[in-house]
């Protein structure tokens, strides 16, 4: 946990307040429509209370945040995971909740990279770069990000899936792994020129990128500056971004098979107290789809 002595934000020293990097509000829906307690990925054996979160902000700039947060919450996150909407129309709360969400993430893994390296000078300079333009943003010192885009992605139920990629695809349970996780990291494929923060909040997922391959293809995801409108339907992408998708699972997986006897039983006696109400619970449908993607041919 990184505990910083003045805000992330503005470098008002003082009062740090301990700051959610995924909001908390994404981490309430994923407790509350859990069978049990929700867990650290990077440590399956030990349940946790509450999402990521480190020393980065001041009360005033968290304060700030919330207000767009909430917006987010009431207009698109919630209407969406509840099926309530598909069609969401939006102003700049979107855009600005957005980049706040990206920045955050970004402004801790510059200091990884700093610290522990991972990538080269070149892609170090162009997130400092981003960042500072960011933060700037959000500080209502410009009226732009620049070349930075910020995309959302509906991660839809998969229908089908074929050929050798497909085959893979049905052994890493997609729909549990991405319906019921939370997570947001930086990250460069420098071979080829992208650079981004993805996050994944409960498969409403959020792709910024600071430098984009013109072989990336992002249809209907985009969203811009002010009024627009986005909808949670006819999105594609071709997108080396789909690699992270892929290995989010895999990790997963590689996790749960990390669970301890001891954790398994007592995730199989929450399961049968939960009993026939268990159809209540959005996991219960994300297993069936993850059964019925893998009996399909």
């Amino acid at each position: 946990m990184y505990k910083l002595n003045a805000c992330a934000l503005c470098g008002k020293t003082g009062d740090i307040k301990l700051s959610h990097i995924i909001p908390k509000l994404v981490g309430r829906r994923l407790k509350k429509t859990s069978i049990g307690k929700i867990r650290n990925i990077e440590n399956v054996n030990n349940p946790v209370q509450d999402i990521e979160k480190h020393y980065l902000l001041c009360d005033t700039c968290e304060k700030f945040f919330n207000k767009y947060e909430t917006w987010f919450a009431n207009n698109i996150f919630n209407p969406y995971l509840n099926k309530e909407k598909d069609d969401f129309d939006y102003d700049e709360h979107l855009h600005y909740f957005l980049t706040s969400l990206s920045w955050r993430s970004l402004y801790l893994d510059i200091m990884d990279f700093v610290q522990y390296g991972g990538i080269g000078i070149e892609a170090l300079q162009c997130l400092i770069a981003s960042e500072e333009i960011l933060r700037s943003y959000l500080l209502n010192k410009r009226n732009d990000i620049g070349q930075i885009e910020n995309h959302i992605f509906f991660y839809d139920r998969i229908q089908k899936a074929t050929g050798e990629f497909g085959k893979e695809l049905k052994q890493l349970h997609p729909h549990t792994s991405i319906f019921r996780s939370i997570n947001s990291y930086t990250n460069c494929y420098e071979n080829v020129g992208t650079f981004f923060t993805i996050t994944n909040m409960m498969g409403l997922i959020v792709v910024t990128f600071y430098k984009k391959s013109i072989d990336e293809k992002w249809i209907n995801t985009k969203v811009e500056i002010g009024k627009g409108n986005i909808k949670a339907r006819n999105q594609y992408i071709a997108s080396i971004v789909g690699n992270d998708l892929k290995e989010i699972m895999e990790y997963i997986e590689e996790q749960k098979s990390k669970l301890s006897e001891n954790q398994k039983e007592i995730i199989k006696k929450r399961i049968k107290s939960v009993g026939n109400n268990i159809k209540n619970y959005d996991i219960f449908q994300n297993m069936i789809d993850d059964i019925n993607l893998k009996n399909r041919g």
